[in-house]
């Protein structure tokens, strides 16, 4: 009985030492949040339309120990020209790195969502998706130094010169991990 009090103590004693946490951490106010681009008979103009990289810099407690992160987008299309019918799809694609040089390179990009263009006369289209980091992500974001950028790409085309318009209306990391004392 004596032994396992003990053993009780001792686990009680290292769970005071790493108090595990889940932190939401919103990236909007860094990123360019709205703006349009052209669609035609021809595609997407200009394809892609890139937004960022934008600089995230914080101060890291060195208490903090992270052991994962989730970036959560939701991105909404709307036209803005009346009467123009569209086909094909938009793709929106969220990066992030320790390095803006290299941002682009596919291993810096988290997530990817697409979406029919095709009902855009009749109200948004949204892309919405929910990616882990990787490793070396996860490390950038460690350092408290790190890049965020976007790419709107894709098919869509529209019957005339149309304008669409894009709204990031989610952009955000879910942070995991340990805190110490």
């Amino acid at each position: 009985m004596r032994k396992l009090r003990n053993l009780w103590w001792l686990a009680l004693g290292l769970a005071a030492c790493a108090i595990p946490f889940n932190y939401p951490l919103d990236l909007l106010s860094y990123l360019e949040v709205e703006g349009t681009f052209q669609v035609n008979q021809g595609g997407i103009s200009p394809n892609p339309k890139t937004l960022g990289p934008v600089q995230v810099t914080y101060t890291p407690d060195p208490r903090i120990t992270l052991s994962g992160a989730t970036l959560e987008l939701k991105v909404c299309f709307t036209s803005e020209t009346p009467g123009a019918t569209f086909s094909g799809d938009l793709n929106y694609a969220a990066y992030l790195g320790g390095d803006a040089g290299n941002l682009f390179d596919p291993g810096n990009q988290v997530a990817q969502g697409s979406g029919d263009v095709s009902g855009l006369n009749n109200g948004p289209v949204c892309v919405e998706k929910q990616a882990s980091l990787s490793p070396t992500q996860l490390q950038a974001v460690q350092s408290g130094v790190f890049y965020v950028a976007a790419r709107i790409s894709g098919t869509a085309q529209s019957s005339q010169e149309a304008t669409i318009r894009y709204r990031a209306e989610v952009f955000r990391l879910h942070l995991s991990g340990t805190a110490g004392r």
